[in-house]
């Protein structure tokens, strides 16, 4: 289970001083009682003791399905072979939607022949079968739901006696996944995960200031971190912008540049729920894990 108790700086000098102080020891040098010295004792032997890896995961954000980038899903694809994950997290925005967006709405030319059976349809075969197919059996699956997702919910809402035949799980094959419903918080050991909320120009200087969590997150599409300030003895806090899979230059952006970047997420975790984590940036359609290039493109 993750630490959450910690030792106070005026018991832990004794330990930086002396590891192996016992707890009579430590109960005279501390003033302290016994009760309280074992406790300590005990703690900091299960803080320090040897790094045993329990998990690997791997977590792909802002697909945008049928706008996402091929050869970065190759990465991925390729990756998920190498790590072979005990997690996999699709981070939301996994499908576009433009179909049934508001922001097209009355866009005739726009919606001309898009059809939102398609892109479950495409997005089955395109994304998520070829993802499974390559998942170890005992992979733990999540299914995070977007924004853009929840234009589904919203579509619902102004057409109600659509409920039932729209929603994603009547559409794609999740009975495996946990689904994660937007804004929420997916728990892994000390990691957390979230679409993805703010987007300003700090956009994880606020997330950070407001989950107070390690907390990875997409939406933005880019990669940003900010570490909080926390005492010397807590877990590192910082909340990590991950970048996308998706096409970074789409028709409705006409060329406008931006921050956008391709990027995926490992992580590998131990037993006490501490974790690090890798951010491959993917390059043309190559990356590279563990010194060993990942080539999308072929």
């Amino acid at each position: 289970m993750p630490m959450k108790k910690l030792i106070p700086d005026s018991i832990m000098q004794y330990f930086q001083v002396k590891p192996e102080v016992g707890r009579f020891e430590l109960m005279k040098a501390a003033k302290i009682s016994e009760h309280d010295a074992r406790y300590y004792c005990r703690l900091y032997k299960s803080m320090y003791k040897e790094a045993k890896l329990v998990s690997k995961g791997i977590a792909a954000f802002d697909y945008h399905y049928p706008d996402e980038d091929r050869a970065s899903h190759r990465v991925v694809l390729k990756a998920v072979e190498m790590v072979k994950p005990n997690h996999f997290v699709f981070g939301g925005d996994q499908l576009h939607l433009d179909c049934i967006s508001h922001h097209n709405k009355g866009k005739f030319k726009l919606l001309e022949n898009k059809r939102l059976i398609e892109d479950y349809r495409g997005f089955q075969k395109n994304v998520l079968d070829q993802i499974e197919s390559r998942l170890p059996k005992n992979c733990r699956k999540y299914f995070m739901i977007g924004n853009h997702e929840d234009w589904i919910n919203r579509l619902i809402e102004d057409n109600p006696q659509l409920e039932g035949f729209m929603e994603i799980e009547n559409n794609l094959n999740l009975s495996n996944y946990t689904i994660i419903p937007l804004n929420e918080i997916l728990e892994i050991g000390e990691m957390n995960f979230l679409h993805g909320v703010y987007v300003n120009k700090y956009h994880s200087e606020k997330h950070s200031r407001i989950y107070q969590k390690m907390l990875f997150y997409g939406h933005l599409h880019t990669n940003q971190v900010y570490t909080s300030i926390a005492p010397t003895t807590s877990l590192p806090k910082q909340a990590v912008g991950v970048g996308c899979l998706c096409n970074k230059n789409p028709e409705y952006t006409r060329n406008k540049p931006n921050d956008w970047l391709h990027q995926f997420l490992i992580w590998y975790m131990f037993d006490d729920g501490t974790f690090v984590y890798q951010t491959p940036i993917i390059i043309h359609g190559k990356t590279v894990i563990n010194g060993t290039v990942i080539d999308g493109n072929k």
